[in-house]
């Protein structure tokens, strides 16, 4: 660059070339001081965007993705986002209730060695962040007005066999092969794992980072890896006058 060019030039211990770089070094970093026009160049920038944005969505990028599904319900919203507009949908039979919300950082796969390609069923009004990765085994089906933070992981696919000559060539065995259900009311926070043959039921939290390889029973709040039940959560009514507790949940959302 011209700028890096002068300022070798001026590298010397003269008077005269400190003078210099110090003039080319100003000069580098200023910039007008934003006003009037900038704030409105930046709404109309910003408006213009979301425009445009919504527009490809709502023409392009939501159709080709629902042509990609078994069912999409009606109020279904795809949000895309600037580096990813598009969900892979790979070797399962995706299925999407009504009201549902979905990153289009999400990826959705079933097992290569499934006896068929695994459904994949997200009930009414859930949320599925950034990140996410949902990957069947022999089925996956999450509940009606469940939450999943960024960077979830739910797999009923170990991926590989143990066997590490098989490894190279070959898929997860068939009977390795889990199926993940979760009930409706479910929150799953940022960075959760849900492994293998795993049933969460309804209302139950996982919290950040937490590891699940086993049943979580209703309304359990659980956390660590391996995942434990932490407690019971209270009934709605129960609840009032009571403080958070402690475990470290995680954002709901993207």
């Amino acid at each position: 660059m011209v700028v890096d060019r002068i300022l070798d030039w001026t590298r010397g211990g003269s008077p005269l070339g400190r003078q210099l770089r110090r003039a080319v070094v100003g000069l580098s970093q200023w910039s007008m001081r934003p006003g009037g026009l900038h704030r409105a160049l930046l709404v109309e920038r910003s408006l213009r965007r979301q425009l445009v944005d919504e527009l490809a969505r709502a023409l392009y990028w939501q159709p080709m993705f629902a042509a990609q599904c078994e069912q999409t319900g009606a109020s279904f919203r795809l949000e895309i986002c600037p580096d990813s507009k598009l969900p892979p949908v790979v070797h399962c039979r995706l299925r999407l209730g009504e009201g549902v919300r979905l990153s289009a950082r999400t990826t959705f796969s079933g097992a290569r060695n499934a006896p068929a390609p695994a459904p994949i069923t997200i009930g009414d009004h859930t949320y599925v962040g950034h990140r996410v990765v949902i990957r069947a085994g022999l089925s996956l089906s999450i509940g009606k007005h469940c939450y999943f933070a960024s960077n979830v992981f739910l797999s009923g696919d170990p991926g590989h066999p143990l066997d590490a000559a098989a490894r190279r060539t070959e898929p997860a065995p068939r009977e390795d092969l889990g199926t993940i259900e979760i009930g409706d009311d479910v929150w799953i926070a940022e960075g959760a794992a849900v492994l293998g043959n795993v049933r969460i039921g309804d209302g139950a939290v996982v919290a950040a980072r937490a590891v699940v390889t086993k049943d979580v029973p209703p309304r359990a709040l659980v956390a660590g890896a391996p995942a434990k039940v932490i407690r019971i959560l209270d009934a709605p009514e129960r609840q009032k006058g009571r403080t958070n507790t402690a475990v470290r949940l995680g954002p709901a959302g993207a």
